[in-house]
């Protein structure tokens, strides 16, 4: 019995009645906000270590949106390297550099809400 409560935390639903949140829905928020701190490593820790169909439904769903963020942010990353590179001093391509940021700015800022949302939504 104490180590079973031991797995579990325990929070207050709509009512005010205590509730246990299980560890299958532990993990699968930690997946959608480990984009905070540390991008695509822990929803694909969690996606192989765990067999519940439900963390990997959910880890998967990270790892899908994480990379969307980690492949724009290595896109505008490239684009600038070779901007500096080349020499490039004209306005267009600056302006594309500028451009290449914003959208990796809106990308990520988009994700990072849809992973907040995911978050708590895994709770219901």
């Amino acid at each position: 019995m104490y180590f079973e409560s031991f797995f579990k935390c325990v929070r207050m639903n709509k009512k005010g009645m205590v509730t246990v949140v299980k560890n299958e829905q532990l993990l699968s928020a930690f997946s959608y906000i480990s984009i905070l701190f540390c991008p695509l490593i822990v929803p694909i820790v969690v996606y192989f270590a765990q067999k519940d169909d439900f963390v990997r439904f959910h880890a998967k769903r990270a790892i899908i949106g994480q990379s969307i963020v980690v492949v724009s942010a290595l896109f505008a990353i490239f684009a600038m390297l070779i901007g500096g590179v080349t020499g490039m001093i004209e306005q267009v391509p600056n302006m594309l550099l500028v451009i290449g940021f914003g959208i990796t700015t809106f990308i990520s800022i988009i994700v990072s809400i849809w992973s907040i949302v995911m978050t708590v939504l895994v709770f219901r």
